[in-house]
């Protein structure tokens, strides 16, 4: 038997390397447990490398992974409007395929916050386009619209696309019904009317609601419906801003005792802006006059306020007040100050830094003066003008500035200061063209400023020449419109002077005018007997009542040519 000799065999194994694999699998954890953890900055950086290197499918995995934490993240930042840092994150994510479409809208949530408006719509639009569920992108989209591009035209469009998904929201309701008012006045009047009344019905105790509905009410003259709504608001915690509309509308509907005691929540306004009131206001509300106080032996300082127009029109109740105290000082603008002292007012005229030299009992803001003179629509004081120039300054001014022909000289102004832009006063000033093409007429400018220049795209067969350049002060606007036969204005600080003067003046109006011309129809406008509104029967019709002062005028020209013509028979 052959003996067979076994041999052990041992196997050498080969080791394998697989630290790179594990060192993966460690940063996906701790990547993901940091990101857990609401440490996003290390978790995403960690995934930020990682991902490059990983295979399918586990790419993918960690890429949905990746981005619904960045998620997480950019909503974190965004709720601590940190929006570049959101930006950033929402950047990250879209380099990856598969995110989801709510990015856009929040990039362009973050770039509205940053004051990018078109790039926030942009990326809102992306949004619109892609989404299925439009969620609340119109009304995103609308209020940047709104707020951030003033297109109030192209917020309507998105508003009203929002009603079909929120029909519910009364908020909707009462942008549309403000933004039909803002930009159509008295157009659209159901529609204004009933997205309000829609969103009163929603909110019936939102204060809100309930001043803009008495408000477009009230511009229509619907004063009994108003006067429900108004009386309403005062029963919800109504602001100063409220309770001066209210005193508006009041003036407006020729209520003046009320109304201009609920004026005079202007000082304590909450959306004052860029209206700045004289110090007196605010440094010294211990002396201001109040209902309470008798002022029959007092010495009394009346104050001027905001414009120029307002201390010209409110300054015909000095000679009321003078009957009512005991003595009276007017303070006014420095421009107004050479015009004020040669109208021979019966009082001393003062510049606001005389003050602290006047010993007076109380001050009285200029736009009182009417609840202090107990006026009424019906006894306004000295309409037919109060204010005067020396003939010697206007006949120097007239040889210095005015043709010497006998062409009709026609005045003119067309826009006020930034009020009166938004209130839609200013007239655009080709609307006048065919004034200064009229035969035998030479039209003269009050414009001292021209910020849109529109003065210098006149056509070639128009004539204008430009006085306002020449005014150092109010006292030379007065003595260039003692040289007019006539006056053509908006309603302006011009405006006003030219009635205080007497002036004849042919006065233009816009369909909704400012609170105080409650008469914008006959002869005359009740403060101002020497100026003839002419309105706009639609709103922005100006071509209308320009047409109607062009046949006054052409009217005004026959009869100073049969004058002359019976005057040579003579």
């Amino acid at each position: 038997m052959v003996q067979v000799s076994k041999r052990l065999v041992v196997r050498k194994e080969v080791k394998v390397d697989n630290t790179q694999e594990l060192i993966t699998s460690l940063d996906i954890a701790m990547a993901d447990y940091y990101c857990s953890n609401k440490d996003f900055i290390k978790g995403l950086s960690l995934y930020r490398d990682l991902i490059p290197n990983l295979s399918e499918p586990e790419k993918q995995a960690s890429i949905n992974r990746f981005i619904g934490y960045s998620l997480q993240y950019g909503q974190t930042l965004m709720q601590e409007k940190k929006w570049a840092e959101a930006v950033e994150i929402y950047r990250d994510i879209m380099k990856n395929s598969g995110y989801p479409v709510n990015v856009y809208k929040n990039i362009g949530l973050c770039m509205k916050s940053m004051g990018n408006a078109d790039l926030a719509i942009k990326f809102l639009k992306q949004f619109e386009e892609i989404s299925q569920d439009k969620e609340d992108v119109y009304i995103y989209l609308a209020d940047i619209t709104y707020s951030d591009i003033k297109d109030n035209i192209k917020a309507i469009e998105y508003y009203e696309k929002a009603l079909e998904k929120n029909p519910n929201n009364f908020s909707i309701y009462n942008m549309l019904g403000h933004l039909y008012s803002t930009c159509y006045q008295d157009k659209f009047k159901e529609k204004q009317i009933d997205y309000f009344m829609k969103a009163y019905s929603l909110a019936p105790n939102n204060r809100i609601v309930v001043k803009n509905l008495a408000y477009v009410l009230g511009k229509f003259h619907e004063e009994q419906r108003a006067d429900e709504f108004y009386a309403k608001l005062m029963y919800l915690n109504p602001t100063h801003s409220d309770l001066h509309s209210y005193g508006a509308y009041l003036v407006k509907h020729r209520r003046f005792s009320e109304g201009f005691k609920f004026l005079q929540h202007r000082f304590q306004k909450e959306d004052l802006k860029n209206v700045a009131f004289p110090q007196i206001f605010i440094n010294n509300k211990k002396k201001r006059w109040s209902l309470k106080h008798n002022i029959k032996d007092k010495h009394i300082l009346v104050h001027f306020e905001q414009g120029f127009g307002d201390t010209i029109m409110f300054a015909r109740f000095i000679g009321e007040l003078q009957k009512r105290c005991a003595k009276v000082s007017l303070v006014v603008q420095n421009g107004l100050v050479s015009l004020f002292e040669n109208s021979k007012l019966g009082v001393d005229i003062y510049k606001e830094s005389d003050i602290p030299t006047i010993n007076y009992d109380y001050y009285i803001p200029m736009m009182d003066l009417p609840i202090v003179c107990e006026t009424t629509p019906d006894n306004i004081p000295r309409a037919e003008g109060y204010l005067k120039v020396s003939k010697s300054k206007i006949n120097a001014y007239r040889k210095k500035y005015i043709n010497d022909n006998e062409k009709l000289k026609i005045g003119i102004a067309f826009e006020g200061t930034l009020a009166s832009k938004e209130t839609d006063r200013d007239i655009p000033l080709e609307f006048m063209y065919p004034l200064m093409q009229m035969p035998e007429v030479e039209v003269y400018s009050f414009q001292v400023d021209d910020l849109t220049r529109q003065m210098d795209r006149i056509p070639a067969d128009a004539r204008l020449f430009r006085l306002g350049k020449t005014f150092s002060n109010w006292e030379d606007t007065a003595c260039a419109m003692n040289c007019m036969d006539l006056m053509v204005t908006t309603d302006n600080g011009v405006m006003n002077l030219a009635g205080a003067l007497g002036i004849k003046t042919f006065g233009l109006f816009n369909t909704i005018t400012e609170w105080r011309w409650f008469k914008t129809t006959g002869d005359d406008i009740a403060w101002y007997k020497s100026i003839k509104p002419f309105q706009c029967p639609t709103s922005k019709a100006w071509d209308i009542p320009m047409g109607q002062i062009i046949e006054e005028i052409e009217k005004i020209q026959c009869k100073n040519i049969a004058k002359k013509i019976k005057n040579k028979r003579i």
